[in-house]
Order: C-alpha cells, then structure tokens, then sequence
C-alpha cells in the first residue's frame, strides 16, 4: 500500500476543480457571447461577464499558487 502525502491530495483536488470550472467557464461564456451577438450585437455586455468571472478564476489560482489560507493567516497573528 502507497502512502501518498497529503499535499499531493490537496494538488490534485485542485487541478481537478480549476480545470473544471476554467472549461465551465469557457462552455458558459462561448454560449453567452453567442447570445449577446445573436441578439444585441451592437452591445457587448457579455464582455463584463467574462472579466468578472475571469477574474475570479484568476484570484483562486492566485490564491492557490502562494499558498495564502486564512486559517494561517490567523494564527500567524
């Protein structure tokens, strides 16, 4: 029996809830983008959409690659 180190679990949990909401929100955001050009091609609101929830993809990679946790953070206090 292999004994894998817990922060191989917490790795591979993350890539695998990263890549699906990165492809969930590329799926969703495809499909928005269709629809704003189907009906208002003149104004894009999809754009806000997509810089929004990309961002928020971006502060949780962020987050994950410096290793910033709130529990540490206050016991670091």
């Amino acid at each position: 029996m292999e004994i894998i180190p817990a922060d191989t679990d917490k790795r591979r949990l993350f890539a695998r809830r990263f890549s699906r909401r990165v492809t969930t929100y590329f799926a969703v955001c495809a499909f928005l983008a269709f629809v704003n050009w189907y009906t208002t091609p003149h104004h894009w609101w999809v754009v806000w959409v997509i810089a929004g929830w990309g961002l928020s993809i971006l502060l949780s990679l962020v987050h994950y690659l410096f290793g910033w946790d709130d529990e540490d953070d206050y016991r670091n206090r």
